[in-house]
């Protein structure tokens, strides 16, 4: 009797964390596309156009094009989000872009939002960027930002909760010179062109 008793609590044992881990198994994000996540991605901005506005009330406003032959910006970004559902999430981000020709560094700040077509690991998105920006070079000024772009995320491999995520957007920033909002600046820059990025989710 005392065998079979050993026999079922064995049994037991052996059998209940199958079906456990089963129950766990069917809970993981498998196509990372549920609850909080975060991208963290690097990339390039090629210039296209860059102008400068100034406005006096001799003059009003006068618009000069500014060279963009040697025009573009290296970037860091990093965005925390939240998956509402598989096919759209919200999430805040922020980043580093370093401009040459004009040389700016700017902070933006901004809201992301990314639409997902496939409830799967793998899949292409579209997604929207608007935020402000702070030109960091010496000292604080104002701005203002949006990019709007494509994707796509693949797996690295079966195993990895990291996901490769690569994506080309137009980008758009606006830069005061006088600490003023972009609404009531006299000098602002306009940068635009095409931001290229590849990163990582988990």
């Amino acid at each position: 009797m005392n065998k079979n008793i050993i026999t079922s609590v064995l049994l037991t044992l052996l059998i209940f964390p199958m079906f456990a881990q089963k129950e766990v198994s069917s809970n993981i994000d498998q196509y990372r596309n549920k609850g909080y996540f975060n991208i963290t991605k690097f990339g390039y901005i090629f210039v296209g156009d860059a102008t400068l506005e100034t406005f006096s009330p001799e003059e009003g406003v006068v618009v000069t094009s500014l060279p963009t032959d040697k025009a573009g910006a290296f970037t860091l970004h990093t965005i925390n989000g939240y998956f509402f559902n598989p096919y759209f999430s919200l999430g805040l981000g922020f980043g580093l872009d370093g401009y040459r020709n004009p040389r700016y560094n700017t902070l933006p700040v901004y809201l992301d939002l990314r639409g997902y077509f496939n409830d799967a690991l793998t899949s292409p998105y579209a997604f929207l960027n608007y935020g402000t920006l702070v030109k960091i070079e010496n000292g604080p000024k104002n701005g203002n930002m949006f990019n709007i772009g494509v994707g796509y995320k693949l797996p690295l491999n079966d195993d990895s909760r990291f996901v490769l995520v690569g994506d080309i957007a137009y980008s758009y920033k606006a830069v005061s010179n006088d600490g003023e909002s972009i609404r009531n600046s006299n000098s602002y820059v306009r940068l635009k062109g095409v931001m290229l990025s590849i990163g990582v989710m988990f």
